[in-house]
C-alpha cells in the first residue's frame, strides 16, 4: 500500500462491491473485478469479502473526516451490505472460511520465498501486510456475525509465528492517516517489516 490514503476513493471502492455483493455471494469467483471505470484501469482492487471488509471498517472508523454527503453514500453502502449479508449469511460465510486458507496459503509462499533469499523479503512485504490485515478483518468479521471461527484462528497463529520471527519493530508502513484504525497492539505486523531498523 502506499504512503497516500484516500477516503473518497475508498469510499467510491466499498461502494461498488457493495453493488456487487449480491452476485459475487452466489457467484463461484473468489476473486471479483469491480472495475473503476476508465482512468481507474488495473490499479481498481478485485473484491473479495476481505476487501470489502478492510474498507468498510476503515470509513466506519474515519467516517468523522468524511464530507457529509459521502458519510450519507457511506450510510447507504454499508446498510446494504448489512442487508445482503443477512440475506445469504450461508453463502457470506462459505467465502470468509474459502478467502482465510487462500491468504494464508500465499503467506506462507512468502514465508518460504523469504528464507530462500532474505534480500527480496522487504520488498515483497506490504504485499504480506495487506493480506495479514485482510485475514485481521475476515477474523473480525467472523466474530460480529457470530460464525464459528475456531479452524481459521488455529491456522492464523501458525502465520503469525512465522511473522513474528522474520519482523522486526519500527514505524506504521502505511499512511499516517490509518494509524488510528490499526492500533500497534492488535495490528502489530503493520509496525516495522522485515529488515526493519
Amino acid at each position: 500500500m502506499s504512503a497516500s490514503y484516500s477516503l473518497t476513493r475508498d469510499l467510491d471502492e466499498l461502494k461498488r462491491m457493495v453493488e456487487r455483493l449480491g452476485d459475487y455471494l452466489l457467484g463461484d469467483a473468489m476473486y471479483l473485478p469491480v472495475g473503476g471505470g476508465f482512468f481507474r484501469g488495473s490499479s481498481t482492487p478485485q473484491m473479495t469479502i476481505g476487501t470489502l471488509l478492510l474498507r468498510r471498517r476503515r470509513l466506519a472508523q474515519l467516517r468523522a473526516k468524511l464530507k457529509r454527503a459521502d458519510g450519507f453514500r457511506l450510510d447507504d453502502a454499508l446498510a446494504q451490505h448489512d442487508d445482503l449479508q443477512r440475506e445469504w449469511t450461508l453463502h457470506y460465510e462459505q467465502k470468509l472460511r474459502r478467502e482465510v486458507p487462500m491468504r494464508l496459503k500465499l503467506m506462507a509462499a512468502f514465508f518460504r520465498e523469504c528464507s530462500e533469499n532474505p534480500r527480496d523479503c522487504a520488498g515483497a512485504y506490504p504485499a504480506e501486510a495487506l493480506r495479514r490485515t485482510i485475514v485481521a478483518e475476515i477474523l473480525l468479521a467472523l466474530d460480529e456475525f457470530s460464525y464459528e471461527q475456531r479452524e481459521a484462528s488455529g491456522s492464523v497463529k501458525q502465520a503469525d509465528q512465522s511473522l513474528r520471527g522474520l519482523l522486526q519493530a519500527g514505524e506504521f508502513i502505511w499512511s499516517p492517516a490509518l494509524e488510528a484504525v490499526y492500533p500497534r497492539t492488535t495490528f502489530w505486523w503493520l509496525y516495522g517489516g522485515p529488515g526493519a531498523t
